[in-house]
């Protein structure tokens, strides 16, 4: 909010209804498509992910779960934009990617696979799912026994 008072006229525009509203240019500044909080935060997981953007971006197109593991794909859950920020993101040109910050740049290039997020969420699901399948025959197994007369 604060920023908002200090930020030079030159970057606002005039609606028809008088109100100001930023120029839809935003996403040529740095770290202004997401909120700055949340860009830091990605950006220290994305230095604690250990991989680049590129093998990312490989390993959920070729839908390589095994390659990615299951805590780097909840992470990626974790990163997920908002609704808005998708739309931002996805509408930055080509030529502004290089002013975005490290979180934004990861972001863009993960919304240019189809069905990003919901990939990530099948590959989580794909990990864990022998996991799963374990505990509930345990759990089941051991009811039975504790079931029994």
């Amino acid at each position: 909010m604060i920023e908002t008072l200090f930020v030079s006229n030159s970057t606002w525009r005039s609606s028809k209804s008088g109100i100001k509203a930023p120029n839809s240019s935003s996403c040529s500044q740095e770290n202004k498509v997401l909120d700055p909080k949340k860009s830091q935060n990605i950006a220290i997981m994305l230095r604690a992910l250990n991989a680049t953007k590129e093998e990312v971006c490989r390993a959920l197109l070729d839908g390589q779960a095994e390659s990615l593991g299951s805590e780097l794909l909840e992470m990626l859950l974790k990163m997920a934009p908002s609704r808005e920020e998708e739309i931002k993101l996805k509408e930055c040109r080509e030529d502004a990617v290089s002013k975005l910050g490290p979180a934004e740049s990861f972001l863009k290039a993960v919304l240019a696979i189809p069905f990003a997020f919901k990939r990530v969420e099948a590959m989580l699901y794909i990990t864990n799912f022998d996991l799963e399948v374990d505990y509930l025959k345990t759990s089941s197994s051991s009811s039975e026994e504790s079931s029994a007369p």
